[in-house]
């Protein structure tokens, strides 16, 4: 493990702003024990990582003992936005049509804007991981996910506004078409005008089962 990576209790335990000695005694351990635990010197029994899920409300035990992903990292920054949120009802006063003044009350919170921000960042992680996996995939497959995606790419990065198009329908028909309720706004267009239903004829006619 190099210098500046850590193990995911390392990470936690900062994150939470929560000293090594603290941990260590909230679920009855000495610093010494917990130190062989952040150095990897010893693994996590499994009734300190039930004792640890809890004090952290982290449920995924396994992210205590492992080097975390930029999303893990995330979600665990989130897990504790979340615990140290603070809500409260504030008044507001707007106006209606005719000029009545009325007040309403809002849900204001504290982590709001910070948990959204996180949360987008997360999937950008995501994505960034699933396409370095789909990179090193077994060699049978890493060839030909790398030429796809590559090819992606290049479509994306292109000022070709027709091909673009028309890669966001295809990828709109294979991923999210059957998972949703009725047809994305965007592509109602092409509802109309039958690009889906001619796009199932010619998986039929060339013998591509995309389901």
């Amino acid at each position: 493990m190099a210098v500046d990576e850590m193990i995911g209790l390392q990470f936690i335990a900062d994150t939470f702003h929560m000293e090594y000695k603290t941990v260590a005694e909230a679920i009855g351990v000495s610093k010494q024990t917990f130190q062989d635990w952040i150095k990897e010197r010893r693994k996590i029994p499994e009734p300190r990582l039930e004792q640890l899920s809890e004090l952290f409300g982290i449920e995924d035990q396994a992210l205590f003992q492992k080097e975390l992903l930029p999303s893990e990292k995330s979600e665990i920054l989130m897990v504790y936005l979340t615990k140290t949120d603070e809500h409260e009802e504030i008044e507001v006063t707007n106006f209606d049509n005719e000029g009545n003044e009325y007040t309403t009350t809002q849900h204001y919170s504290q982590h709001f804007s910070l948990l959204e921000f996180v949360q987008a960042g997360q999937k950008r992680e995501r994505l960034i991981e699933q396409v370095s996996s789909s990179l090193n995939a077994e060699p049978i497959n890493e060839s030909a996910n790398f030429n796809l995606l590559e090819d992606v790419v290049t479509v994306i990065q292109e000022q070709n506004r027709n091909k673009k198009t028309a890669l966001e329908l295809v990828l709109y028909y294979l991923v999210h078409r059957d998972n949703e309720w009725g047809v994305h706004p965007d592509y109602a267009k092409y509802e109309q005008k039958q690009f889906f239903e001619k796009l199932d004829k010619l998986f039929e006619e060339t013998g591509i089962k995309p389901c």
